[in-house]
Parts: C-alpha cells; sequence; structure tokens
C-alpha cells in the first residue's frame, strides 16, 4: 500500500477555496482554476479525502467556539430566569435550564459507560409528570398577560399529556414483560 499522494498548491487554494465561497464555480475562480478542473479533482479520491478532512476540522473549530460560549448563555439564562422583565420570561429561562440540565446528566454520563445514559431520563416518569403539574400550577397563578399565559398553559399541558401517555405506556410495556417472562419459565 502507497503513502497517500500530496495535493498540489492549486488543490490546497480550491480545498480552502471550497470552505467559504457558497458555489464550486465561485470557488474555482477564487483558487484560480477552471471550473472543469476543479470538478474533476473533486473526484480524485486523494483531493475528497483531504476536502473531508478539512471540513471536519472546520467542524470541529466551530463546535469548540460553540461549547467556549456555553458558560455565557447559561449566565444569560440565569439572569433571565433570576430577574426578567416578565414571568413568562423567566418561566421560559427556567425551563430551558431544567430541560439543558437533564439532557446534560445523560449526555455526561454516556462517554463513562452508564448504561441507563441516553436512554433513561434521570428522573423517573411520575416524577416528570409531578413537576409539570406544580409548573401548571405555578403558571396558573402567575400574573402575566392572557394569550402569554394561555400559549405557555398549552405547552406545559401537552408536555404533561405526553408524560402521562409515556407512564402508562411504561406500566403496559412492565406488565406485558412480565406476562412474556412468566411464559418463558414455564415448561411447554
Amino acid at each position: 500500500m502507497s503513502a497517500p499522494r500530496k495535493l498540489g498548491r492549486k488543490q490546497e487554494a480550491l480545498i480552502a477555496a471550497l470552505l467559504t465561497e457558497a458555489t464550486h464555480a465561485a470557488a474555482a475562480a477564487k483558487a484560480g482554476v477552471s471550473e472543469a478542473t476543479a470538478q474533476r479533482w473533486l473526484h480524485l479520491p486523494e483531493f475528497q479525502a483531504a476536502y473531508r478532512q478539512a471540513r471536519r476540522k472546520l467542524v470541529e473549530a466551530a463546535v469548540g467556539r460553540i461549547q467556549a460560549a456555553t458558560g455565557q448563555a447559561v449566565d444569560t439564562l440565569l439572569a433571565v430566569a433570576k430577574g426578567g422583565a416578565k414571568d413568562a420570561d423567566r418561566v421560559r429561562a427556567a425551563v430551558a435550564l431544567l430541560d439543558h440540565a437533564l439532557r446534560g446528566l445523560a449526555a455526561a454520563d454516556a462517554p463513562h459507560g452508564d448504561r441507563e445514559a441516553g436512554g433513561d431520563s434521570p428522573m423517573g416518569t411520575a416524577d416528570v409528570v409531578r413537576l409539570l403539574a406544580v409548573r401548571l400550577r405555578q403558571l396558573d397563578a402567575a400574573d402575566l398577560a392572557a394569550g402569554e399565559k394561555a400559549r405557555l398553559t398549552a405547552t406545559l399541558a401537552d408536555a404533561l399529556l405526553r408524560a402521562i401517555s409515556v407512564d402508562v405506556l411504561d406500566k403496559r410495556l412492565e406488565a406485558l414483560q412480565a406476562v412474556l417472562c412468566h411464559r418463558k419459565d414455564k415448561p411447554r
């Protein structure tokens, strides 16, 4: 197996241009090659591999920037949750924080081999139903414009109904699993 062929200066320029220009034609012009040459190079396996690697590096850099900004985003959500001008702003920020915190638990546990990570919520379905019911009562007592209150109530009620449906399905699946396990245990 031979070592991969190194790309030429113009090919590297085309890859750089492909990462910044909206079209292949614009990238070819920026790199100083014809559009036909660019199309031919785009079909070469070694060019494709180098282009794919450059795109991956670009995406990884962008993800790194996003991750670096998460502290500021959390600070903003916390500030709104604590001192937002409207109850609705505070409720939305609090819900966003709870949602991201729950997702973060599963995401943080996944790389460490936690078998429950990613699949099961750290809270049981009944806990989610209770939390949503409390949030609905808090929303009902909040001083909000009627339209905003109705919209937030509908959103929370929808989430509550979905959680209840999941709870019912969980219980039915558990019962079905118990029946099936019981049948497997019985000799035929």
